[in-house]
């Protein structure tokens, strides 16, 4: 199981110890903003989440800075992967399929399921409103609820399969516990969602990106010559986007054909970070890349180095004096404030 758990190299070491808790209360940890942090949320407050159920907020909003964000106890001490946010209703998602949320902004919060037996996390958590959103995970997992994340209904979806995977699964659909069984096993990790101009987008494991027009009841799986993980797909425009994974792999999404963008970076890259007037790419090793969105369709490229590398003419590397990996930001007037391995970092970014 350990080996097809892939989320950005992290998730896989943390998912391999996640019985080591029980679904019990988390606690004030003096050194928290130095603990493995995987998921943050812009909210009225906002909200990051990470290991041992460990919840960050931001009490004192107007002043966005690392000091202003206070742990707050979770009903949970799993390890808690993803947080979602719509004004002061707060979702996070983690191991053994937990959920859990928030009604005042993410000070408080409540565990609304939880399934230790399943042994499967839920890796990314995204609502459309207050009432339907929708959360998954590894092996496929997938949970819609209706009602404001009170009650969730676990759903399958065939349609992010490739055709291979499909083609085999309907030779054997004659036997449904045979064929549920394996499209449990062979359902890729869904990594990660998102949400822009109506379309719902899914990052996965070998090659995954899929689309849906109707809130991930069906789904339409890109053709993308690439079996890598994605970890993340960022919404740029109404008709880009960028989808990140493993090795430095960078691929644009439109109405044409994927195209890769070389970045000369061979490290993972886990999440797109977007404000109004800036992109970022951030991976393991500390890495941090800036998009300059003026030239990302530019045909130009630029050497990197004296070697044989060339990236492209939109992708600059920001300097940070840290190697952990960064699994999610947040964009400040104040710089980047990264989630990472080790704890919570700020970077500054010129203008």
């Amino acid at each position: 199981m350990k080996a097809k758990i892939i989320f950005a190299s992290l998730v896989f070491s943390v998912f391999g110890s996640a019985s080591v808790y029980s679904n019990e209360p988390s606690f004030i940890a003096p050194l928290v903003k130095e603990s493995l942090l995987l998921g943050a949320s812009v909210g009225q407050y906002n909200i990051i989440v990470g290991e041992r159920g460990h919840i960050l907020v931001n009490v004192t909003p107007e002043n966005p800075s690392l000091l202003s964000y206070s742990q707050v106890l979770s009903p949970t001490n799993v390890t808690l992967t993803n947080v979602f946010s719509i004004d002061d209703v707060a979702w996070a998602v983690g191991h053994d399929a937990t959920i859990i949320k928030s009604i005042d902004a993410g000070l408080t919060w409540s565990l609304v399921q939880s399934d230790p037996e399943l042994d499967r996390p839920l890796l990314s958590v995204y609502f459309f409103d207050e009432n339907e959103g929708v959360a998954a995970g590894a092996y496929g997992l997938f949970y819609r609820s209706m009602d404001g994340g009170i009650t969730w209904a676990q759903e399958r979806h065939p349609g992010m399969l490739s055709d291979d995977d499909n083609e085999y699964l309907d030779s054997i659909k004659d036997d449904e516990a045979f064929y549920l069984e394996e499209l449990s096993f062979i359902s890729p990790h869904l990594n990660q969602l998102s949400y822009a101009n109506n379309i719902l987008y899914i990052a996965g494991e070998a090659g995954l990106v899929a689309t849906s027009t109707d809130r991930g009841r069906s789904w339409k799986r890109s053709d993308i010559d690439y079996h890598g993980s994605f970890f993340d797909v960022g919404i740029l425009q109404e008709d880009k986007v960028l989808a990140v994974g493993l090795r430095g792999n960078i691929f644009v999404l439109s109405d044409t054909d994927p195209v890769l963008i070389p970045t000369c970076v061979t490290t993972s890259l886990n999440t797109v970070i977007t404000s109004p007037s800036k992109v970022f790419v951030a991976g393991n090793n500390g890495v941090l890349l800036s998009i300059d969105m003026q030239n990302l369709s530019a045909a130009t490229l630029e050497s990197s180095n004296g070697r044989a590398c060339q990236k492209h003419a939109s992708v600059s590397l920001v300097n940070t004096d840290f190697s952990d990996a960064i699994l999610a930001g947040i964009v400040s007037n104040e710089g980047l404030l990264l989630v990472t391995a080790g704890g919570l970092k700020t970077v500054q970014i010129e203008e």
